[in-house]
């Protein structure tokens, strides 16, 4: 009985942390190139006190994170042999991989056990080899599926001319999960629950508004193929991107996105439906066709550029004739870095939307949409204490701006202060206060927020 209890609670935790550890990505997941881990590894190597790496990691080889999780092991065992900055890069490099060495160790930990020595408990029986390969097989099972997600309570108002409205009163729990089939291909399942605190909308619906009460559900496949070259993503998804069509949008998208480039250009090709609300804005549709080409490119670790084009099904709530099918967009979306302290964001879209036949839409204007951020330091999740502040402005014409985007209303322009902050480990509090006015009437339509996120 005691050998059971032992192998039971020895498993459990291993597959319990491995879903805690796999709010990360899995210990056999590649490490991109671009990333700073490997001139960081090859600096160590480079001082001779890497004991079991006595070559740099040669250019161009993609290396996994269990590969990168053992060369930092391995620093971090002969650590006081370096000198403090190089010892401050470890430290760093040890909390990038924390997950991964804890799991690196376990594995070699049951390679290495000794059947005969007994464990902590002096009464307990050792385990066997069957046991041990039972345990390993839960090790890889807890790394093939992991869990991650957040709790979210948000309070947003609106201030108008005219009244005070309240946008957003709930609570947002959302559990992420992921399946590992192989090293190439991985199955998803988001799942999300809404309740609303406002009491004006308790309908429950399969989904769910601001303020409605219910539940969401996206299934979805991600995998790699040529050579690792070509990444796919195929099913239902959220996409929330900073760099999609110029800015950040967040829609529900339902299609087939395909990620080429082995180097640092990408190239993104996205077609199928997504949900940009013209239903709930004054128009009919439901579900919006797109298909869209964007680029990606860094020029060095403080410069990218993110440029493309998307053909979207035009909208009457954006002003457009819906007889024309699909408007015409076009964007450019800049990025640089000063320091470890201050980023710079710009961008610029426009389109050849043709205004609806209407007397609302002729006194719209269209003209191109801008956008710029100026941000300062940024939160980190695991680390309190840290903070971000961020200073928007947006001009967001109906007739060149696809999606209603960061909290934005239609045919808008505002400026917004905001600031996040890190009072504990994977806890974010953030608020944020928006000017804004209705681009040809100047209407009043000021948004502030006040949110908690748990992440886990």
């Amino acid at each position: 009985m005691k050998k059971a209890l032992a192998v039971i609670g020895l498993s459990t935790a291993i597959l319990c942390g491995g879903v805690h550890a796999e709010a990360a990505p899995g210990m056999f997941e590649n490490v991109p190139l671009s990333d700073w881990s490997y001139e960081a590894i090859n600096g160590l190597i480079s001082t001779g006190h890497v004991t079991d790496y006595a070559e740099p990691i040669p250019q161009g080889r993609i290396m996994s994170r269990m590969e990168m999780s053992m060369v930092v092991d391995d620093a971090m065992q002969n650590l006081k042999a370096f000198t403090p900055a190089e010892q401050d890069t470890i430290q760093k490099l040890n909390k990038e991989y924390y997950y991964d060495i804890k799991k690196v160790r376990m594995l070699s930990k049951l390679d290495n056990a000794d059947l005969d020595k007994p464990l902590s408990d002096p009464d307990s029986a050792t385990l066997s080899a069957e046991e041990k390969a039972g345990i390993k097989k839960v090790a890889a099972f807890a790394d093939k599926f992991s869990i991650d997600g957040y709790a979210r309570l948000r309070n947003d108002h609106f201030l108008k001319d005219t009244t005070k409205t309240t946008r957003a009163n709930m609570v947002h729990v959302q559990v992420n999960t992921t399946y590992k089939v192989n090293d190439d291909w991985q199955v998803h399942t988001d799942l999300g629950y809404r309740n609303s605190f406002s009491g004006f909308d308790e309908t429950k619906s399969l989904s769910p508004g601001e303020n409605a009460t219910g539940t969401t559900m996206d299934t979805y496949v991600t995998g790699k193929m040529l050579d690792k070259a070509l990444d796919l993503k195929i099913g239902k998804w959220n996409e929330w991107n900073i760099y999609g069509w110029g800015m950040d949008i967040d829609c529900d998208f339902s299609g087939v996105q395909l990620k080429y480039g082995k180097k640092d250009f990408k190239t993104f090709f996205t077609t199928g439906k997504m949900d940009l609300w013209d239903n709930g804005m004054g128009g009919t549709r439901e579900d919006e066709e797109v298909t869209s080409l964007r680029f990606f490119y860094p020029f060095d670790k403080k410069n990218d550029i993110n440029f493309g084009t998307s053909w979207s099904s035009a909208m009457a709530s954006r002003y457009q004739a819906t007889d024309q099918g699909r408007v015409f967009y076009y964007y450019t979306h800049a990025h640089h870095k000063f320091d470890n302290n201050w980023d710079l964001r710009a961008g610029i879209i426009s389109s050849d939307a043709k205004r609806a036949d209407t007397a609302l839409a002729a006194t719209k204007t269209k003209q191109p949409g801008r956008w710029l951020q100026v941000q300062y330091k940024g939160p980190d999740l695991q680390s309190p204490g840290t903070y971000g502040i961020t200073a928007d402005y947006r001009y967001e014409p109906a007739l060149s701006w696809p999606t209603v985007t960061d909290w934005c209303g239609l045919n808008e322009r505002f400026v917004r202060l905001g600031v996040s902050w890190v009072p504990a480990k994977n806890i974010m509090l953030d608020t944020f206060y928006t000017w804004a006015r209705e681009i040809d009437t100047g209407a009043k339509d000021d948004l502030y927020r006040f949110q908690a996120q748990f992440f886990f």
